[in-house]
This record gives structure tokens, C-alpha cells and sequence, in this order.
């Protein structure tokens, strides 16, 4: 089946696996990172335009009534990625492109380095959800050493913590080929000027390694992330727990390479992708899926089937699932990927039963 096709079909499917009976949709294609804020009963969501540069948008629950989210401070030729709603709904935390090109040994600027999920020459910026206030958190330095990667913010809405590249990335080295990471935890004071105040630094096991957190649990003492700091291998990536305070690590998969845990609204289960039990299609490479598990790591369970040849939910292609927003314990929007660089591809809602 051909990808007009596939999209053609809406992309519905109802199916049963392991985790019980589930339906998949098209919520809006060449939408990524779509987030979901329960208070205003908004999509935030990130599209890119004819130069290949995300901006952000607002849509009710379906993806209609669509409204362009951005500040006059930021560069209409330069990167706009919202990465997490406030609780309140008051508020968007985005990842925007320094406009200011600055020199530097060793390494060109290229538009591509800053499109997310790279995220070179980036910072951190809080918005006003109708966009009339917008006030820059960050001033990371302007070179390709540094760099934004996923963030992640508490239920309650007082504590962010985010991905911050420290070191480029070395394509030779399987650890640290995406670059070399490390994770900031900061409180979120919302007064007259919003800004970030007591800054901590967390490092999987205190080494160098290529990392990334998805996910704070409702406690706020612990952060869901994958590294390769054990495996030093990034097709190779388990997923984690770390306790804040202590450092001291949980590894809760083995399976393949696992990333983009999200706790589920109660807290009680993580959803997240996995190349485990996946076919790889001819002349592609390995694409992951949807699964669930308990914060222990016990009881994985497969939600998605988009890469298991013939499935009614494949279309026999790499698919990749990516990260995803709880629109409540059963059902979420999800990224799917359709190309293995960039970020190429749709947001679909997925919902399930056990």
C-alpha cells in the first residue's frame, strides 16, 4: 500500500494485541509533537514550512480552529518548536533558534543543525498562549557544542527539566555520536519576568553518553529517560529512571532500542516505543512501536503493531513511533515517523484498552 493510500484510509484501524483492543487515527498530517493540555481543551502542535522551518500552532481537540503561535523576537527564518504546555494552560515552553549567527572553529552553521531533535543554537523561551507576553529562560552558547534536546515539566507545573548538549556530536563513537548530554532540573517561578532558579545537573552514571529524558513522575523525584551510558551504543538505547537527588539509575528495558517514556496521567504505568518485535521492511531500516509497562518495568505489554509485516496496521514500510501526550490513561496523541532523518511525518491519536 502506497503512503497516499494509507493516509487516504485515515489511517483507522481497530485491532486486537496483547494489551487488549485498540484504534489508531489520523489526527493531522505533517503535524509533530503534538501536546495536549487538558485545562484549555488545546493542541499545541509543530509544522514546517515551505523552507523546511517548524513553526507552532493552536488547535482545538481535533485539529481544527487553527491559530500560528510566535513572538516578534524570533527569526520567521529560524526554528519555533513548542516542547511543553504549562499545566495552566497559561503558558508554552518552546525551543527557538538564535538568530544571531555567530563565528566559530571548527564547524559551519547549517540550517539542519537546528531543526529539533537536533537542536544546536537553540534556547528556551515561555510564551503566553494567545501571544502577547513572551520572555527568553535560556542564553546557551552559540556554538555547535551546544544544544536542546526533549524537556519535560511536573504535574503541578513548578519543576522543567530538559536536554542540554554539552559537547558535539562524534560520528565515529556509537555513545556519543548524537553528541554528549546531560540533564537540567530547575524550579519554574512564574512572577513579573518568568525565569528558572535552582539549577541542578543530572548525568546517567556520571559518565559522557548521548541521552534523553521524556518524562518527570508525579512525585517529582524521578526523571524517564534512555542513554547509552551503559551500552555506548546508540541503536542500542534501554530506558531509565533516575531519583533527582541520589543519581542512582533503574533500567527497566533490555528489549532492542527503547525510547520516549511518558508516565500515564495516573502515574502508575509508562508508555513508550521500541524496535522490539519489529519487522524491517526490505532495504529500510528497523522502525519501533507503541508499548506499556509498569514504573518497575514489569508487565510490558505492545500496543502498536505498525511494523509486523501484514498486520492490518502496517503498511509494510518503516513506520517510527515517537514521542507522545496523554489526552488521558488510554489514549494519547503520537508522532509517526515516516523517514529515518528529520522529522518527516504525522500525529496520530491512539487509544487502548486492557
Amino acid at each position: 500500500m502506497k503512503h497516499v493510500s494509507y493516509l487516504s484510509f485515515l489511517f483507522l484501524f481497530t485491532f486486537q494485541a496483547q494489551a487488549g483492543t485498540s484504534t489508531i487515527t489520523l489526527w493531522k498530517d505533517s503535524a509533530i509533537g503534538a501536546l495536549w493540555n487538558a485545562e484549555t481543551k488545546t493542541v499545541v502542535y509543530n509544522k514546517p514550512d515551505k523552507k523546511g522551518n517548524y513553526k507552532i500552532y493552536l488547535s482545538d481537540s481535533l485539529g481544527n480552529n487553527v491559530k500560528a503561535l510566535t513572538w516578534q523576537a524570533w527569526g520567521n527564518d529560524r526554528q519555533q518548536w513548542a516542547e511543553e504546555w504549562h499545566p495552566s494552560g497559561k503558558y508554552i515552553f518552546c525551543y527557538v533558534e538564535k538568530t544571531v549567527y555567530a563565528k566559530e572553529k571548527g564547524h559551519k552553521r547549517k540550517p539542519v543543525d537546528a531543526v529539533p531533535g537536533y537542536g544546536a543554537y537553540t534556547d528556551i523561551w515561555l510564551i503566553t498562549r494567545d501571544g502577547k507576553q513572551a520572555w527568553q529562560l535560556t542564553d546557551l552558547p552559540n556554538n555547535y557544542n551546544s544544544g536542546l534536546i526533549h524537556a519535560a515539566i511536573s504535574h503541578d507545573g513548578t519543576t522543567f527539566a530538559y536536554t542540554e548538549r554539552i559537547d558535539a556530536p562524534k560520528p565515529l563513537n556509537l555513545n556519543l555520536a548524537a553528541g554528549t548530554y546531560v540533564f537540567r532540573v530547575v524550579d519554574i517561578v512564574l512572577d513579573s519576568v518568568p525565569h528558572f532558579a535552582n539549577i541542578r545537573t543530572c548525568q546517567p552514571g556520571g559518565i559522557p553518553s548521548s541521552c534523553e529524558l521524556d518524562a518527570i513522575s508525579m512525585d517529582k523525584t524521578t526523571l524517564a529517560f534512555y542513554s547509552t551510558y551503559e551500552t555506548k551504543n546508540l541503536i542500542a538505547t534501554p530506558i531509565y529512571t533516575m531519583n533527582i537527588k541520589s543519581g542512582e539509575c533503574k533500567r527497566l528495558t533490555t528489549e532492542s532500542f527503547a525510547q520516549a517514556p511518558s508516565y500515564t496521567p495516573d502515574g502508575k504505568r509508562i508508555v513508550y516505543m521500541t524496535g522490539a518485535g519489529c519487522d524491517i521492511f526490505p532495504l529500510q531500516i528497523q522502525g519501533a512501536d507503541w508499548w506499556i509497562m509498569n514504573t518497575d518495568g514489569t508487565g510490558k505489554k505492545r500496543i502498536s503493531y505498525m511494523n509486523v509485516k501484514n498486520h492490518p496496521q502496517s503498511v509494510n514500510k518503516y513506520r517510527l513511533a515517537g514521542c507522545l501526550s496523554f489526552m488521558s490513561n488510554n489514549s494519547f496523541l503520537g508522532g509517526v515517523m515516516v523517514k529515518p532523518l528529520g522529522l518527516v511525518g504525522h500525529t496520530v491519536k491512539v487509544t487502548f484498552t486492557e
